[in-house]
């Protein structure tokens, strides 16, 4: 649901937001609620402010029961620092929020400042968990997408985040043998289990996208790096796809005996598509050989 807009970003709010604010304020929570829904709108906005500074496309804020969402213009195909610095931003802005409510002077407003103080500290330890779609989540997988194709990097995240949902799951479940009821960790944990699914899918069509528009990045860059590879004739195709990566440009030194020839990676595609091609060795005399 659609509520305004902050700056040029659509600011949304999830449907499932309205029973939770009806049922904190009916628990006599409101107070903590408001200073728990400023700090994560604060969070969310500091994703926006470094992805301004990053030159990263924000589509959309949105504010969810457990937290919020700066959802970005296809996250994945970004480079791993932007990933890495947009993520960064939402838990950097908890930290200071933390401190200077720590540096505030005593009396009317401690109590208040305390709240704030511990609710931003949970927030910022929450987020930096390494798994997806958390923001530490983004900083692992951008940091193995130096190593990995995205893909890879998108399946390890999401594995960490499955086993988070469940340790969360298993705290819940702990609260509730000790009498008391705790929806926010189920909360959490069902919206990383959900999520799951479209982070790969997201990551599956950005890497290859990536690929695909090798030339077009290439004439924005003006330089690329080059990664070669050693291969036989009778290496597999897919092997040698499995070492593509975003941003680079890649070669194929195919041996045969004391005969060596360059395959590019057109002609790599081109024999993925051949009929009945398995090999590098069933890329010679295609368009590409050098």
């Amino acid at each position: 649901m659609r509520v305004g807009r902050i700056g040029n970003v659509p600011l949304k709010l999830h449907p499932l937001a309205l029973p939770m604010i009806a049922l904190a304020m009916l628990l006599g929570s409101g107070r903590e609620l408001a200073v728990l829904g400023a700090s994560v709108l604060l969070h969310e906005l500091g994703h926006v402010a470094a992805a301004r500074l990053l030159r990263v496309r924000v589509l959309e804020l949105e504010l969810m029961p457990v937290g919020g969402a700066a959802r970005l213009d296809n996250a994945w195909k970004l480079r791993p620092g932007q990933l890495v610095g947009v993520a960064l931003a939402g838990p950097a802005v908890n930290l200071l929020i933390a401190l200077c409510c720590a540096a505030l002077p005593g009396g009317v407003w401690s109590a208040l400042a305390a709240q704030t103080a511990r609710l931003n500290l949970t927030l910022l330890a929450f987020n930096l968990l390494p798994a997806l779609p958390l923001d530490g989540g983004r900083v692992l997988c951008g940091l193995l997408a130096r190593r990995m194709p995205p893909t890879a990097a998108a399946r390890a995240g999401v594995r960490l985040g499955c086993a988070a949902a469940l340790a969360l799951m298993g705290a819940a479940a702990r609260s509730v043998a000790r009498g008391r009821l705790n929806l926010t960790p189920v909360l959490a944990a069902l919206f990383m289990l959900l999520t799951a699914p479209a982070e790969l899918r997201s990551a599956g069509s950005a890497s290859l996208a990536s690929l695909l528009e090798r030339r077009e990045e290439l004439a924005r860059e003006q330089i690329m790096p080059v990664r070669v590879f050693a291969v036989t004739p009778e290496t597999e195709l897919r092997s040698a796809l499995a070492v593509l990566r975003p941003r680079q440009v890649h070669l194929f030194l195919r041996v045969e005996g004391e005969r060596q020839t360059f395959v590019t990676e057109e002609a790599l595609w081109r024999a993925m598509t051949a009929p009945g091609a398995q090999t590098m060795g069933d890329a010679t005399g295609m368009e590409g050989v050098r």
